[in-house]
């Protein structure tokens, strides 16, 4: 009996999740961080064993727009900003007591504005409102032609020459179009709000910037370039309101109170 009362509740529950989800618009916040990829486009193609090209830590903000049509089809747009880079090092000899000497590295941040556009399958919710999603679509990405020289610096009184490891970045003006990948996992709220977490493979049809970095080891010079399509894979966290979250509060109409004539003749006792 209990069992036929609490999936009774249950299916009711998921009903009325599901009503919510027909032909309606949410607002979202998301943010979060991926790793950043250039590849080796010119330049020596031979490197020093201390030479590292790491992938760059990049983060992203954007306001979503979303759209769901039914109870397995949503849409979602949006407006935020998305940072990309470079980041070249050099190991070092260095002490067990501090690490942080290990490497002497140079970085090179840029910030794009993208605009989203992705259609994705929803999966049936479980019995604790859970559900996987899968997506894809496009991203069009926009940035400003930048040029940053980057040279590094010794942190002690040790003299470093000019061209010890330097670079010369540029990101590339205008539109970039870039194709795009998710699998989320989303928790949906008894009051109509959403919580989704997703891993995003973003993959772009052109460069948005490259990079020429220089660096000498043991009296030898190195010259490498990098070409930068704006390549990740990151995590995003998105937090969905409530349908009407925004709307304002209607006013109840005050009664209508009748006054009372104010007399004018005189007061007969």
């Amino acid at each position: 009996m209990k069992k036929t009362i609490l999936s009774l509740v249950m299916g009711m529950t998921s009903l009325c999740l599901s009503a919510q989800e027909n032909n309606t618009w949410r607002l979202g916040v998301q943010w979060g961080g991926h790793d950043n990829q250039s590849k080796f486009s010119g330049g020596s193609p031979n490197a020093n064993a201390r030479f590292q090209q790491n992938e760059f830590g990049g983060g992203t903000f954007n306001l979503i727009a979303r759209y769901d049509l039914n109870q397995h089809w949503m849409a979602t747009t949006g407006f935020g900003f998305n940072s990309f880079g470079f980041n070249f090092s050099l190991a070092e000899n260095y002490s067990l007591i501090t690490l942080k000497d290990r490497f002497s590295s140079i970085q090179t941040s840029y910030t794009g504005v993208e605009i989203p556009f992705l259609i994705y399958y929803k999966f049936n919710l479980n019995c604790k409102n859970n559900r996987w999603l899968i997506g894809g679509g496009f991203a069009a990405n926009f940035t400003d032609g930048k040029t940053i020289s980057k040279n590094f610096v010794q942190n002690n009184d040790g003299v470093t020459s000019s061209n010890y490891l330097n670079s010369v970045s540029t990101s590339n003006n205008g539109g970039h179009a870039m194709l795009r990948f998710a699998v989320g996992r989303e928790k949906v709220f008894k009051r109509g709000s959403m919580l989704n977490a997703s891993l995003v493979f973003n993959a772009g049809l052109d460069e948005i910037a490259h990079a020429t970095v220089n660096y000498t080891v043991d009296n030898q010079s190195y010259t490498h370039s990098f070409s930068n399509k704006g390549n990740y894979v990151g995590l995003r966290l998105t937090y969905y309101f409530r349908t009407g979250a925004f709307k304002s509060k209607t006013k109840t109409p005050a009664r209508n109170v009748k006054q009372a004539t104010p007399i004018t003749g005189p007061i007969t006792r």
